[in-house]
C-alpha cells in the first residue's frame, strides 16, 4: 500500500471521527479505510485506534502519531505547492476556518476577489464554535483572540482592530427611545452575545457597565436578526453590520461612546515553510482590510 495515502487516511479518520465519515470524504469505502489503518498499524508496530462496534478513540501512540502526520502532510503539501508555483500560478486547496460570525459576516465578501486573482486555488470554508481553535487540519483560522493557544504549534497575526459600539433598529428607537448615556442602558433591553442573560463591558471612559436583556444567544445570525427586528440594542463591531448601517436598518447609538476593542487574528500552523497559498491569503486579507480602513477614514 501507499504510505502517504494511508497516513492521509488516518488523519481523515481522526478529523471525521469515524471510518464511514473518512470514506465519504475520500470517496472510497469503509472497508478500504479499515484496510489502510490496519496496514498502517502493522507498519508502525503498535495500535493507533481503539475500536468497538459503537465508538472509536486514539491510543496514546495514535495521538502522537496523528500530530506528527498532520505536520508532515502539511510540509509535503508546502513542497508540492511551492514546486508548482515556480512554473505557474499557486494551486491547491486552501482550508480556511472561522467562527460563524466572522465567516458569514466578514470573510465571505473578500473571497470572490481572492479566487479571481488565484483561479487555481480552491477555498474550503469551515465554521466553528467561537473562542476555540478547532481540532482539524486547517491552513488558516480567522477569529477573535483565542485563549489557551499553543504558541509552539500555532502562529498568530493581527488582521483587524475595531471598537465595539451600540446599535438598534429604527423600530426599537421609535418604541423605546434613544439612550443618552451608558447608564441609561440599564433601562433598555440589550441583546446579549453569549450564554448568560447579562454581560459586562468596559467602555471608552474606562467605566465598566453591566447590561442585560430578555434574549441571549451564541448564534450570530439570530443576534443580527433580533437586532434588525427591533427586539433590543446590539453591542457589536460595525464591520460585522456595515451593510445594515449603510442601509439604515441599524442606527448607531451613543456615538461618542465605544465599548472594548475587538481584534481579529489569523492563526496558522507553525511550520518550517509556510504554504504559499496560506501566505498569499493572509497578505491579501491584510491589504484589503488596510484599503477598507483607509476608505472609511477618508469618508
Amino acid at each position: 500500500m501507499d504510505w502517504l495515502e494511508c497516513v492521509n487516511t488516518y488523519v481523515t479518520v481522526i478529523e471525521e471521527g469515524s471510518f464511514n465519515g473518512a470514506a465519504r470524504r475520500l470517496h472510497t469505502t469503509s472497508s478500504a479505510v479499515s484496510k489502510r489503518i490496519h496496514w498502517l498499524e502493522s507498519r508502525v508496530g503498535t495500535q493507533l485506534l481503539k475500536r468497538t462496534t459503537r465508538s472509536m478513540s486514539q491510543t496514546e501512540a495514535g495521538t502522537l502519531f496523528y500530530q506528527g502526520c498532520v505536520e508532515s502532510l502539511a510540509r509535503w503539501q508546502t513542497i508540492i505547492d511551492d514546486t508548482r508555483s515556480i512554473s505557474g500560478s499557486p494551486k491547491g486547496l486552501l482550508r480556511v476556518g472561522a467562527t460563524v460570525a466572522v465567516g458569514s459576516k466578514f470573510l465571505v465578501k473578500y473571497l470572490q476577489d481572492f479566487l479571481e486573482l488565484y483561479p487555481d486555488i480552491q477555498v474550503q470554508l469551515t465554521t466553528t464554535t467561537p473562542g476555540q481553535l478547532p481540532e482539524m487540519n486547517l491552513d488558516v483560522f480567522i477569529s477573535r483572540e483565542l485563549e489557551q493557544l499553543n504558541s509552539l504549534s500555532v502562529k498568530q497575526i493581527p488582521l483587524l482592530e475595531r471598537k465595539i459600539a451600540f446599535y438598534a433598529a429604527p423600530s426599537y428607537i421609535k418604541k423605546h427611545g434613544t439612550p443618552t448615556c451608558v447608564e441609561e442602558l440599564a433601562d433598555h433591553n440589550v441583546l446579549i452575545w453569549g450564554e448568560k442573560p447579562e454581560r459586562e463591558y468596559r467602555v471608552s471612559n474606562s467605566k465598566r457597565i453591566t447590561v442585560s436583556g430578555n434574549f441571549s444567544t451564541t448564534n450570530p445570525e439570530a443576534l443580527f436578526y433580533a437586532g434588525k427586528s427591533g427586539m433590543g440594542i446590539m453591542i457589536v463591531s460595525e464591520f460585522m453590520i456595515e451593510p445594515e448601517v449603510e442601509s439604515g436598518q441599524l442606527i448607531r447609538l451613543l456615538p461618542d461612546i465605544m465599548a472594548e476593542e475587538l481584534t481579529i487574528y489569523a492563526y496558522y500552523p507553525n511550520l518550517d515553510r509556510e504554504h504559499t497559498r496560506t501566505k498569499l491569503f493572509i497578505d491579501y486579507l491584510k491589504a484589503r482590510l488596510m484599503e477598507h480602513q483607509a476608505q472609511k477614514n477618508a469618508s
